[in-house]
């Protein structure tokens, strides 16, 4: 990738973290960082809320690396319905890390190809208390530069909410366009719903996404701790969700990435309590455990060879 023919440096200040503030409309924007400097440093990099937009780089003294990232801007920045902080306007960058360090930064706008658009609930979504986070908060640092990650995830949200909202996949609709990807997890906040109902939601999902000539992927939620992996997600009427997710996906032919699953045999591996939320919170996620499912995520669609894999880093 090309340098910086202009360095923004000068919009960043402080040390640990370094804050960017670039300004800028909403939109997707390519970012160019040149990392490292004299020092050794290691470095991680957040946009707008939390969203982690690039990984750990750890580089030893005297040595730089220039690596590139997309990274969407909205007004608000995470939640799209919760009462939550906004954020900025703008693009705001933050350099984290034992030691970061940046020698250069410039932005650019960037029309995305494709763009991965995220829908569902606060299992996924930008969290603003940063006891919490979704692994859709931390899934972006895992695609190179030709991709922005929107995410119209929010709390306390159902298959219905998300379908009917305007704010969440109303406004995934009106922006995406045919070969984008969207990503789809929704099922915690479906606990009294039928199946013929929760098997008619999720299938518009799908039926409305190939109309456009976008590509879908479903997942099931993830799981909460302490259930039987048969007993997650079981509404009171009597409608196994997952299930129910694996059928549509398998009708419809589209790609299924089971997160009940891989999440449950995650847990009995691990002190669930480091990974969730105040180590008490049994169905939410916080950093470290988000960076574990994102990472789930991410190696569901290079296992099944989607052509999303070819846009990883």
């Amino acid at each position: 990738m090309p340098a910086c023919a202009t360095n923004e440096r000068a919009r960043c200040s402080g040390s640990s973290p370094i804050t960017c503030d670039f300004g800028g409309a909403p939109g997707d924007y390519l970012v160019t960082v040149e990392l490292g400097g004299p020092a050794a440093s290691k470095t991680f990099i957040e946009a707008e809320t939390s969203r982690r937009v690039l990984g750990n780089v750890e580089l030893g003294a005297g040595e730089t690396r220039r690596l590139a990232f997309g990274v969407n801007v909205r007004e608000p920045e995470g939640q799209p319905v919760q009462d939550v902080p906004k954020g900025k306007p703008g693009l705001q960058l933050y350099l984290r890390g034992s030691a970061p360090a940046l020698s250069a930064v410039c932005v650019k706008p960037l029309s995305p190809k494709p763009k991965v658009w995220i829908a569902g609930d606060s299992t996924v979504c930008d969290q603003t208390d940063t006891s919490f986070a979704g692994w859709g908060q931390h899934v972006p640092q895992f695609f190179d530069d030709s991709v922005s990650v929107a995410n119209y995830a929010d709390s306390g949200e159902s298959s219905a909410t998300v379908l009917g909202s305007a704010r969440m996949w109303g406004a995934i609709k009106a922006g995406w366009h045919p070969g984008d990807w969207v990503l789809v997890q929704v099922g915690h906040n479906d606990k009294n719903i039928t199946t013929a109902a929760f098997r008619s939601n999720m299938t518009a999902y799908v039926t409305q996404a190939k109309a456009a000539g976008v590509n879908i992927a479903l997942c099931t939620p993830i799981s909460r701790v302490g259930y039987t992996l048969e007993n997650e997600h079981q509404s009171s009427a009597g409608a196994d969700l997952p299930a129910i997710i694996k059928e549509v996906a398998a009708s419809q032919n589209v790609p299924l990435i089971d997160l009940t699953t891989k999440t449950w045999n995650w847990l009995q591996t691990v002190d669930w309590k480091q990974y969730f939320a105040l180590g008490t919170d049994r169905t939410h996620t916080n950093p470290a455990g988000a960076e574990v499912v994102a990472g789930l995520v991410r190696d569901a669609i290079r296992e099944q060879h989607m052509p999303l894999a070819d846009h990883l880093r």
